[in-house]
This record gives C-alpha cells, sequence and structure tokens, in this order.
C-alpha cells in the first residue's frame, strides 16, 4: 500500500510538471507526421550503377520485354558531380587490394526507371556508366552497390559487384549465389545462410515500418532522459532530502519514479501505434515489452543519475548514452548495414522485438527472450541503482 501510495503521488506531481505533457505532444506530433506526411506505399530512392561491358545493342536486348511492357523506362541521362576521390578495392577472393586516385569531374549516367509489376510503383532507377571506373566512382560516391555484367564467348553472363564493405556477410553471400549456378558453390553458400520460413507472415508498409522506432524512441529514449530529469528535479526541490529522513524504503521510491515513467510510456506508445497499426499487432506481446524495456531503461537512467548531482554534469553521459542508443536505427532502415557490434547495442533487439509484434504471425519466441532478457537486466540495474541510491541519497 505504501508503494501504491507512493506512485499515486508521483503521478500527481508529474501531471502538474512539463515533462509528461512533453512526451504526449510529442507522441501527438509524431502520430500527425505518420499519418499525414508517410506514405503507406514508399517513393523510392535506391539507386543501382551499372557498367555493361558489351555493346549497346546487346544490352538493349537484356531490356527489350521490360520497355514493352512499361516495367522499365528510359528517363534522361543524369550529371553527377564527383570530387577527387581515392579508392581502395579489395578483391575479396584473392585479397589483393588496389588504391585508384581519380580527379574531380562530372560523371554522366543513363538513367532507366525500374516499376514494380503488381503495384506500378517506382521501385529503383538504375544508371548505366560508359565505363567501369565511372560505376566504381559513382557507387562509392552514392554509398551504394555498383555491378560490372559482362558476356563471355558462350554468351553467357558474368557479374562482378562492387560493396561499400559495410554489408553484412549474408547479404554478400546472397549476391554471390545470386546468379552462380554452379551446384557445389551454391550448396556450399546457402549452407552458410540462416533460412526462416515466412507463412502467412506479410511485411509491413512504410507506415507501418517507422512504429516500432518511434515506440523504442517513446518508451526507452525518452523514458531513461525523463527518469532523470525527475531524480534532479527532486534533488533541487530538496524532496530526496525530506526522503531520505522518511521511513519509507528507498526501492519504493526509485520503483514509484520507474512505474510513472511505465505509465507515460504506456500512453503515448498507444497514441502512436493505435491509430496506425489498428488491430493487428499482439498487443499483450505489445505492452509486456513496453512495460519492460521501459522499466530497464528507467533503471539505466536512476543508475546514471546516482553518479551526477545535477542534469549539467549528467549532460555528457546522458547525451552520449541517447547517441549510442539511435545508432541502430542505421541498420534498422539500411538493412545492408548491419555491423556485428551493433547488435549488442540494447535498442537493436528491442525494435526487431516490436516489428516482429506488429507483423502478422510475428516470431513471439523472440519477443519473449528479449523480454526475459530486459527483465532480467532492468532488475539487476535497478537493484545497482538502489544501492547507489542509499549511500548518496542527501547529495
Amino acid at each position: 500500500m505504501k508503494l501504491l501510495s507512493t506512485y499515486l503521488k508521483e503521478m500527481k506531481i508529474a501531471f502538474r510538471g512539463f515533462y509528461f505533457y512533453i512526451e504526449v505532444v510529442m507522441a501527438a506530433i509524431i502520430l500527425i507526421i505518420l499519418l499525414v506526411a508517410v506514405k503507406e506505399s514508399p517513393v523510392s530512392k535506391e539507386k543501382e550503377f551499372l557498367f555493361y561491358d558489351m555493346d549497346e545493342e546487346i544490352v538493349d536486348t537484356f531490356f527489350k520485354k521490360a520497355f514493352e511492357d512499361g516495367t522499365m523506362v528510359r528517363v534522361d541521362p543524369v550529371d553527377f558531380d564527383v570530387k577527387a576521390q581515392e579508392i581502395e578495392i579489395t578483391d575479396k577472393e584473392t585479397g589483393e587490394t588496389k588504391t585508384k586516385v581519380f580527379e574531380k569531374e562530372t560523371i554522366t549516367a543513363d538513367a532507366i526507371e525500374v516499376y514494380n509489376p503488381d503495384t506500378g510503383e517506382l521501385d529503383k532507377t538504375m544508371f548505366i556508366t560508359d565505363t567501369e571506373e565511372d560505376m566504381i566512382r559513382l557507387a562509392y560516391s552514392e554509398k551504394t552497390i555498383g555491378a560490372k555484367i559482362w558476356l563471355d564467348d558462350s554468351y553467357k553472363s558474368h557479374y562482378v559487384y562492387y560493396t561499400q564493405g559495410y554489408e553484412t556477410e549474408r547479404m554478400q553471400s546472397l549476391l554471390y549465389i545470386l546468379h552462380n549456378d554452379d551446384i557445389k558453390v551454391l550448396n556450399d553458400t546457402a549452407d552458410s545462410l540462416t533460412v526462416r520460413k515466412l507463412g502467412d507472415v506479410e511485411v509491413l508498409n512504410n507506415r507501418q515500418n517507422l512504429v516500432p522506432p518511434f515506440i523504442v524512441l517513446m518508451g526507452s529514449m525518452m523514458g531513461y532522459f525523463i527518469v532523470i530529469a525527475y531524480i534532479y528535479l527532486d534533488k533541487g526541490e530538496g524532496v530526496i532530502k525530506a526522503f531520505a529522513v522518511s521511513p519509507s524504503a528507498v526501492w519504493k521510491y526509485l520503483l514509484s519514479k520507474a512505474f510513472v515513467i511505465m505509465t507515460t510510456v504506456t500512453f503515448s506508445s498507444s497514441v502512436i501505434t493505435i491509430p496506425v497499426m489498428g488491430l493487428q499487432p499482439n498487443y499483450l506481446l505489445f505492452y509486456v515489452l513496453l512495460w519492460i524495456s521501459t522499466f530497464a531503461f528507467a533503471a539505466l537512467g536512476l543508475f546514471i543519475a546516482s553518479f551526477f548531482d545535477n542534469m549539467t554534469k549528467a549532460f555528457g553521459i546522458l547525451f552520449g548514452g541517447m547517441m549510442v542508443m539511435m545508432l541502430p536505427a542505421l541498420s534498422y532502415f539500411i538493412p545492408s548495414f548491419d555491423p556485428v557490434w551493433m547488435r549488442y547495442v540494447p535498442t537493436y533487439p528491442l525494435m526487431q522485438g516490436f516489428k516482429e509484434i506488429m507483423m502478422i504471425n510475428g516470431d513471439a519466441k523472440y519477443v519473449l527472450t528479449q523480454c526475459g532478457i530486459f527483465l532480467v537486466g532492468g532488475i539487476i540495474v535497478f537493484l545497482l541503482a538502489n544501492v547507489r541510491f542509499k549511500k548518496t541519497l542527501t547529495v
């Protein structure tokens, strides 16, 4: 009962403050952006740079049928202003590295728009260069994959891909087997890939795909920030000093703060999720993961707050922590950029967990596993915060 009364008192204080309303207003703004500014079907900005080492007439035969049925449309050539570059190119098979130096110049590439035959939406834009070096420079400048295609004497196609170096091993393996008809190579490479049967899983549309990172932002990141703000607000107003001489246990005070954050996050996340996703998600799993992850990040915020006297002193580590936690959004939106170290940032599995919840027949086992990990981690960090606050409560 003491914990409940402390929680209710903290909620009243939160309603009188402005941090609660900041989160609510942010949730409303995000919802408006998703519903008004974000289309369900994305406008593709994907670029593909190609060099065909063959006669132009042969290249045209590759695209003849696509041009006729309208899935490919030739548009005006595009000029790219490319700065002076020094590019290192490593052959994956031999390990040999070559360095090429290029001067600043303007490269003109033929452009072809590729449309999805089912939806009619633009999938990507292909840029075909006159030389292999032009293709390499443009792919390097635009931070995307380039390819060289040629025919041997028996008119069999061959491909060489130029990647950026940050692509996952799985992505590189898929490119390696994409055009390979050597059975041994196909079997050896395919065996190294992890394959999951999708069954009836449906992908999220562009608008729905933005919900998981926003939920992580509103739940984990804002909870982590606001709980620290609440602690320093209490320190500034002398609430903590008064609490230090009260008979109530320190953990009840800290847990009530976490519960306030969990309540706020529940409301703000619901404002975003329900209007966009409707009844599609598994809301039982959604709120379980939301509450557990928010508790874990609130506990982290409490632990960090115990080391500093005020927000100014804690700002460096607070801001740095938020920047690190936001990095997995890069892998979320750019799947080819997925370095191993990124997977150890807590928000990485959290975004994937919420994405699984949003999908029809998502991987519930993965979500429950993450719930267990965040719950254990949150409890450990909370206990450490409790120990710290017992020592520094009156600071």
